[in-house]
C-alpha cells in the first residue's frame, strides 16, 4: 500500500510539472500568434490604404480632365462671343439688306452653335461637384488610413521587440519546467506539442476524450482512473489525465467541482451527472458484471426457444400455404394418389 500511494503521488508530480510546462507554452503560442498576425495586419492595412490611395488619385484625375474640358469650353465660348460681338457690330455696319441678311445668318448661326457648348459646360460643372464631393469623402478616409499605417508600424515594432524579448524569458521558465519531466514523458509531450494545437495535456470527467469527441476504450479508461501512469487519447494522442488528478493541485478548481457535484445531485436522476473516480469504477464494473451473467444464463433458454419458435412457425406456414387442390397435386407428383386406388380395390376385394 505505500508503495502504490508512492506511485500515485509520483503520478501527480508528473501531472503537474506538465501542467506548468503546458502553462508556459501558452504563453509562448499567443505571443507567436501576436508575432505572425502583427505582419499579416499591418499588410492588410496597407492594402485598404493602397486601394483608397488609388481611387483618390482615379477621382482626382478625373477632377483635373474636368477642369481642362471647362477651361476648353470656357475658351471657346469666349471666343464665339467675340465673334458674335464683332458680328452685331458689323450688322450695325451694314449699307444694304443683302449685306445685312447674310450678317444677321452669321450671327444666327453663331448662337446656335453656342447653345450645345453652354448645355455641355452646365452638365460638366455638374459633374464636377460630384467628383469634388466624393473627393472630399476619400480624402477623409485616406488621411485616417494614411495616419493608422504610420501609428502601426511603430507600434508593431515595438511589439515586436518586446515579444521576442519575452520569449528570451519564457524559454529560460520552460527549460526549467521541463527538466524534472521524465525524458519518454516529455518526449511524448514535444511530439504533439509539434503537430497539434493546444492544449496538449487534458482532463477527462467521463469516458469522452474534451479535445477530439471521441470515446476512450474501456480498458484505457480504467487505466486512466487507477492513476498509475500517463496515458494518450487513442484517437488525437493528446494526454488524457482523470479530472480529480489533473485538479489534485489546485484547490480552487476542487472546490468548483465539489460545488457543481452537489448541483448536480439535487437535479433528478434521469439526468447525466459528472462522476468520481469510484462511481466511474463501480459502473464499469456493473457493466462487465451484466455482460457475464447474460452469457451465462440466457444460452439453454435461448436454444429451445428459438427451436419451439422455429417449429410453431413452420407449422403454421405449412397450413396457410396447402389446400385442397395443392395436395391433390402434391399426391400425382408423388405418387401416392396410385398408391391411394391400389388401397381400395384391395379393400374391395377382401370384401368380396
Amino acid at each position: 500500500m505505500p508503495q502504490t500511494t508512492d506511485n500515485h503521488a509520483f503520478y501527480l508530480a508528473q501531472i503537474h510539472q506538465l501542467k506548468q510546462l503546458q502553462k508556459v507554452d501558452d504563453i509562448i503560442y499567443d505571443i507567436n500568434k501576436v508575432i505572425v498576425q502583427a505582419p499579416k495586419e499591418l499588410k492588410t492595412l496597407e492594402e485598404k490604404f493602397a486601394r483608397v490611395e488609388m481611387q483618390r488619385d482615379r477621382i482626382m484625375d478625373k477632377i483635373r480632365h474636368l477642369r481642362e474640358q471647362d477651361m476648353r469650353l470656357t475658351r471657346e465660348m469666349e471666343e464665339e462671343s467675340e465673334r458674335l460681338k464683332k458680328s452685331k457690330d458689323k450688322l450695325m455696319a451694314t449699307g444694304n439688306e443683302r449685306e445685312y441678311n447674310a450678317v444677321t445668318r452669321e450671327i444666327e448661326t453663331m448662337e446656335k452653335m453656342s447653345q450645345p457648348r453652354e448645355d455641355e459646360r452646365v452638365a460638366l460643372l455638374d459633374e464636377l461637384k460630384i467628383q469634388e464631393s466624393m473627393l472630399e469623402d476619400v480624402e477623409r478616409d485616406y488621411t485616417d488610413l494614411k495616419v493608422q499605417v504610420e501609428s502601426r508600424k511603430v507600434s508593431m515594432e515595438e511589439d515586436l521587440k518586446k515579444a521576442q524579448a519575452r520569449l528570451a524569458e519564457l524559454d529560460k521558465e520552460r527549460l526549467e519546467c521541463c527538466k524534472d519531466i521524465p525524458k519518454p514523458i516529455f518526449q511524448r509531450y514535444e511530439f504533439i506539442r509539434m503537430r497539434l494545437e493546444h492544449p496538449v495535456i487534458v482532463s477527462l470527467s467521463d469516458a469522452i476524450c474534451p479535445s477530439c469527441h471521441i470515446a476512450v476504450p474501456p480498458q484505457t479508461f480504467n487505466d486512466l482512473l487507477r492513476g498509475g501512469q500517463i496515458l494518450s487519447c487513442p484517437n488525437c494522442q493528446r494526454l488524457i489525465v482523470w479530472r480529480d488528478d489533473y485538479i489534485a493541485d489546485d484547490p480552487q478548481a476542487q472546490a468548483e467541482v465539489a460545488a457543481q457535484k452537489e448541483q448536480e445531485a439535487s437535479k433528478p436522476v434521469h439526468k447525466k451527472t459528472s462522476m468520481g473516480r469510484s462511481a466511474a469504477l463501480e459502473r464499469d464494473f456493473k457493466d462487465e458484471k451484466e455482460d457475464v451473467d447474460f452469457g451465462s444464463t440466457t444460452g439453454d433458454d435461448f436454444d429451445e426457444h428459438l427451436h419451439d419458435t422455429s417449429i410453431e412457425s413452420d407449422l403454421s406456414n405449412m397450413s396457410r400455404m396447402a389446400d385442397v387442390s395443392d395436395l391433390a397435386d402434391m399426391s400425382e407428383m408423388t405418387g401416392l394418389a396410385d398408391l391411394g386406388d391400389d388401397s381400395e380395390e384391395a379393400e374391395h376385394d377382401k370384401r368380396d
